[in-house]
């Protein structure tokens, strides 16, 4: 009985407080990545986890029960175009807000993208950039997370309706657009270098001359070609990813 007793008040011992939430109950989600390594948004999360933990008057779900209830509700969390689909995944996760994030590494710069909704279903945004060095992430994400949680709307009174307008990034837009500038560039260079391909095929390319000189007008020519059909690839690839961005930038800024 002795030795059965002693492993019982082990395993006790090894099960999380339960102590009651005296403040807000948050469930923090596994944040999303875009064009950032999986370990590093990670990290990034956990600074953000440790914020959110830290805030006064909040009760944080541990990650491994938000984790469960994602899986229960079906892992990617499915997105939603209303308040009452929001107000019910608040609600399945048993808690009265839930945070959101998006790691981005788009522009050369990583940034995070915070999203808070509230028990009524409505969202506040915000976002941060992080900081060169890793040192410093945890306190620009207690800084973002401070004035996300401070200016968030009270609560009203049942069976009032708050319109909000939330005000659009510009980001979506100037990706959109320098994703279409380059790939109209990356056309235009393609057919240049159709172009020159043409001319070298058919003949001497505009070459004049003999021997030698004719050799090394020839040999700039296919140079030329080929400089232009890699700017083209280049170029179409950068437009394509830059579409790409901007247009799930301008998914996830849908209410």
């Amino acid at each position: 009985m002795t030795a059965l007793s002693l492993a019982l008040l082990m395993a006790l011992a090894s099960q999380p407080s339960m102590r009651p939430c005296e403040g807000e109950r948050l469930a923090l989600i596994p944040f999303d990545t875009v064009a950032v390594a999986r370990a590093e948004a990670r990290r990034t999360e956990e600074a953000v986890r440790r914020a959110v933990a830290r805030t006064e008057n909040t009760c944080l779900e541990p990650r491994q029960r938000t984790v469960e209830g994602l899986r229960a509700q079906g892992n990617p969390l499915s997105p939603c175009l209303n308040a009452a689909c929001r107000t019910a995944q608040v609600k399945h996760f048993g808690a009265q807000w839930l945070v959101r994030g998006r790691v981005l590494g788009l522009g050369g710069a990583r940034s995070v993208a915070l999203v808070l909704v509230g028990p009524d279903g409505q969202e506040h945004r915000s976002a941060f950039t992080l900081p060169e060095e890793e040192a410093g992430t945890e306190q620009a994400a207690t800084q973002a997370f401070a004035s996300l949680w401070e200016g968030r709307l009270p609560a009203q009174p049942q069976g009032v309706v708050v319109e909000t307008r939330r005000r659009r990034s510009a980001w979506p837009k100037v990706m959109l657009g320098a994703g279409a500038a380059a790939l109209v560039a990356g056309v235009g260079f393609g057919l240049a270098a159709r172009a020159t391909e043409n001319r070298l095929s058919e003949g001497t390319g505009g070459c004049t001359g003999e021997g030698e000189a004719l050799r090394s007008c020839f040999a700039d020519g296919l140079r030329k070609g080929k400089q232009q059909s890699r700017l083209a690839n280049g170029l179409m690839g950068a437009g394509a990813v830059l579409g790409a961005g901007g247009a799930l930038l301008f998914v996830w800024e849908l209410p």
